[in-house]
């Protein structure tokens, strides 16, 4: 799984079988994206732009496709416009590959405005509770995290932006989990963990790549999303009409257009330009 599939299975919501996180979840997807190709070296992410380092073709078909659009975009994107130009249609898309990957089973109709309505029947639970567990080992460990703890605390960090603390942690019993892991996520407490774990790997070439991984991935993205969603919140740039504050539903998600560009078909990545979002109502 990658990590945006990881996200979007830690969204799910298993008692009531909703997808969390409101209009934050498509941001938080792209931004997973990000993440995976830069941890893979095949982009960097310059103060100013998106690089594209190795465009060699990936294992993983959305992540190719991401990839092979970020390559042929000209002039390369910031990575504040790429995750501006999320589509909506991001959600969806996730949720169609946990499908594939049997971790949900979804039913599909035609609602009577004609949307494809998504009802999620069932959540492979014991995966996402592994998931859940695994996030938070690194988060208890902190500034103690293990080398291999890397993924779980760059998916700690989208998490706390995507506000998904209560649906990885709910209720009262949640309640020091989620102070622990918005610990984590401050900056200060962020970099600790990555030095100390980075400190941890004889290798000073691999040491140095972690320690970019855990404070270049995790921090730089959540601050992107911060302000993203501090932007939308307020109005900002004429946006804020594309924040949702409810829940995202499986059962009431739709697709609609979108101000970015987004390559056809469920697995297809998304285009920072200023046509059309190509899927339709369907989507998948």
């Amino acid at each position: 799984m990658t990590w945006g599939d990881e996200l979007l299975l830690l969204a799910i919501d298993p008692g009531r079988r909703r997808i969390r996180g409101g209009g934050r979840l498509r941001f938080a997807l792209r931004a997973a994206e990000v993440a995976e190709l830069a941890a893979e070296g095949r982009i960097s992410l310059g103060p100013r732009r998106i690089d594209v380092v190795d465009p060699a073709r990936l294992d993983d078909r959305r992540l190719n496709n991401v990839l092979h659009v970020l390559a042929g975009t000209t002039p390369a994107p910031s990575v504040e416009v790429w995750l501006r130009e999320t589509p909506r249609s991001l959600a969806t898309e996730y949720l169609s590959r946990l499908q594939d990957q049997r971790t949900v089973r979804v039913r599909r109709s035609r609602g009577r405005n004609g949307r494809t309505r998504h009802d999620i029947l069932s959540v492979d639970v014991p995966r996402r509770e592994a998931l859940v567990a695994e996030v938070d080992a690194a988060v208890r460990a902190g500034s103690d995290a293990a080398p291999s703890a890397e993924r779980a605390l760059v998916l700690a960090a989208l998490v706390q932006a995507a506000d998904l603390a209560r649906t990885v942690y709910p209720g009262l019993r949640g309640a020091s989990a989620r102070r622990r892991l918005a610990q984590l996520v401050a900056a200060d407490r962020l970099a600790s963990a990555a030095a100390t774990a980075s400190a941890a790997v004889p290798d000073r070439e691999l040491a140095d790549a972690f320690s970019t991984g855990i404070e270049g991935l995790s921090h730089r993205l959540h601050r992107e999303l911060s302000d993203l969603y501090a932007d939308f919140t307020t109005g900002g740039h004429g946006l804020g009409h594309d924040l949702d504050p409810g829940a995202w539903s499986g059962a009431d998600a739709s697709h609609h257009h979108t101000g970015g560009h987004h390559a056809s078909g469920g697995d297809g990545g998304g285009h920072h330009g200023g046509g059309h979002h190509g899927g339709g109502g369907d989507g998948w």
